[in-house]
Order: C-alpha cells, then structure tokens, then sequence
C-alpha cells in the first residue's frame, strides 16, 4: 500500500474515477461556455451588410430634418452663451456622427478620425478633423457659426 517514499497511487482513493470524470466535465462545460459566449456575442453580417440594412429602412428627409433642428439648438445655444466653444465643436462631432450611424449604419460614433479616414468617410472625417483643436485645444480659437454650417452642409448633402 504504502511505498517506501510514502506516496499514495490514485487507485487507492474511493471513486477516483468519478472524480477525474467530473472535473473533465467541468473543464468541458467551461470551455463550451466560452466558445458559446465568443460565437453568439459577435456581430453577424459583416459592416457593409449593416450599413446596407440600416440605409434600407432610414427615412433620409425626416432624419435630416431632426439633425438639422439639432444643429439650429446647437447654434443657438452658442449665441445665448450657453455652450462655450470647446462644447459646440464637441456637440456638433457627435450630433454629425450619429447622423451617419443613423443613416448609413457605420459605427461612427465610436470612431476616432482615423478610424474615419479608414471607413472612407472624408465629408464626415473633415469635418470632424476641423472641430478637433477646439474641441480638445486649451485655447484654441473657434468659430462657432462656421462649425455649425460645416455640419449643415455634410448632412444636407449626405445621400
């Protein structure tokens, strides 16, 4: 039973074979989960297919109707002082991003101005691009009026 260096072989433990089985089990279960869970939780059509899904059922007019009167409240809020200059040019990036994510599925939103330049986008990496140092900039001069045209002029011409 015992040998001469006091080790204990399994077979002399009761339901051993009970024991490996169910940690094999066990290990099996947590590995399924995960394949499970990295399969099911990714997206499913590739980008072109939702930005070609997500366009089909936009109404264009209306959207770019509700993104212009955003930037109008945008605009005023700057002349009534309200927003200072780093809020409007930050304001007017996202209102401009989630006009495209609305309107042509991209996931704009999430997107820094490479990413942008990547997802072959210039009006909307342009834009953003002219609104980053006064958005980020300590002191950096901005125009707000030219900013909110800018964004005017991208969603009127988005098609």
């Amino acid at each position: 039973m015992l040998d001469d260096r006091g080790f204990f072989g399994p077979y002399q433990y009761p339901l051993w074979v009970l024991w490996l089985v169910l940690g094999l089990v066990l290990l099996g279960l947590v590995a399924g989960w995960i394949v499970f869970v990295l399969r099911f939780s990714a997206r499913r059509l590739p980008p072109s297919a939702r930005r070609a899904a997500a366009a089909a059922v936009v109404d264009l007019p209306s959207v770019r109707l509700r993104y212009l009167g955003l930037i109008d409240e945008v605009q005023a809020a700057s002349r009534d002082g309200r927003l200072g200059e780093r809020a409007v040019h930050s304001r007017l990036s996202l209102l401009l991003r989630f006009f495209v994510h609305e309107t042509a599925g991209a996931d704009t939103h999430v997107m820094t101005l490479a990413d942008l330049r990547e997802a072959d986008l210039p009006r909307v990496a342009d834009a953003v691009e002219q609104w980053y140092p006064p958005a980020f900039a300590q002191q950096h001069p901005g125009d707000p009026e030219q900013a909110a045209e800018t964004a005017r002029e991208v969603v009127r011409s988005w098609s």
